[in-house]
């Protein structure tokens, strides 16, 4: 098992016919109890497959593992100490979903951390298991181990009185005694707060919340700076299908922009939305077939009215939850 690795690429699956790639990385497979662990788990595939990932919260369920290589009922929680979250690059004609957890454990031992459920499209698959050891303490590289020198001394000829060593010792046995117990109730405190943020603050975020910061991010890109002008038009025009898959339980990620905007309109949305949406995709066929070379104001201009429309057709969401 190699140790302190930045990045461990543990297994990757590639289907038959098609470009689907999962890959699983891990900060490092030996770690101290409380220290970080970032987990990565990605996804290859084609710009038009669809991906569903559903993340966990507050903690990850792991397996403990046994000195012979079995695996233990014994179970353990890894918990998240910060919020999951994921991104999609654009590549060319694929695209790369990449998710990440952070997480801590509060108890050594070797562990098992089960592999994840991803869909892609109409299929489910399972993301390889990965194994991790926490120890007490970091282990410390080019930390040469000693041996133990012991000394030896003569034992007095007076038995040992417990009562004349709690007299004698009495102060700075006190002293650790409420020191001990001080650091336990500041641990146990620290513990405490921690867990009742996480239970009043963490919240997923909504249909609406994960693409509005999809599309930011998209803009953020730049691609336009990088002559990829018509890469960032089928990343928007993709997230903003995706979107209306979603919203309105549609399949418009293979539909035309006529097709589209019938199916929309079956739905019941405002006419003058159909539209705006009918127009912004066809802006975007227009980029792709090199049509048309919008510059920069035109650009995010598009991407201004792709998050208004997702902003107009989102409930009211009072918990902030979809």
């Amino acid at each position: 098992m190699m140790k302190n690795t930045l990045f461990l690429i543990l297994v990757s699956m590639t289907f038959a016919g098609r470009t689907q790639q999962l890959l699983e990385e891990i900060s490092r497979d030996n770690f101290a109890i409380g220290e970080p662990l970032r987990v990565k788990y990605i996804v290859k595939t084609a710009l038009t497959d669809s991906i569903a990932f559903s993340e966990k919260i507050d903690v990850i369920q792991a397996r403990f593992k046994n000195q012979n290589g079995s695996l233990s009922k014994k179970g353990a929680e890894f918990e998240l100490i910060e919020a999951f979250h994921d991104t999609i690059i654009v590549l060319g004609k694929n695209k790369k979903w990449i998710g990440e957890y952070t997480l801590a454990a509060w108890e050594d031992g070797e562990y098992i951390l089960p592999g994840p459920e991803i869909r892609i499209n109409d299929s489910t698959y399972r993301f390889a298991n990965l194994g991790v050891e926490v120890r007490l303490v970091a282990s410390k590289k080019d930390f040469d181990l000693y041996g133990i020198r012991e000394n030896y001394a003569d034992i007095p000829s007076e038995p040992f009185s417990p009562m004349k060593f709690l007299k004698r010792n009495w102060w700075w046995i006190a002293i650790v005694a409420v020191a001990l117990l001080l650091g336990w109730l500041i641990a146990r405190r620290r513990r405490w707060d921690r867990e009742l943020k996480s239970r009043v603050d963490f919240r997923p975020m909504s249909l609406k919340e994960r693409t509005i910061k999809a599309v930011e991010a998209l803009e953020k890109s730049e691609l336009w700076n990088k002559d990829q002008l018509k890469e960032h038009f089928v990343e928007l025009s993709y997230i903003l299908r995706s979107y209306l898959t979603s919203r309105y339980n549609l399949s418009l990620l293979d539909k035309t922009t006529e097709q589209t905007k019938i199916l929309l309109t079956k739905q019941g949305l405002n006419p003058e939305t159909v539209d705006v949406i009918a127009r912004i995709l066809s802006q975007s066929d227009m980029v792709k077939f090199a049509k048309s070379k919008p510059d920069v104001i035109a650009i995010l201009r598009q991407s201004t009215l792709v998050k208004q429309i997702i902003a107009e057709t989102s409930p009211l969401d009072f918990d902030n939850v979809d």
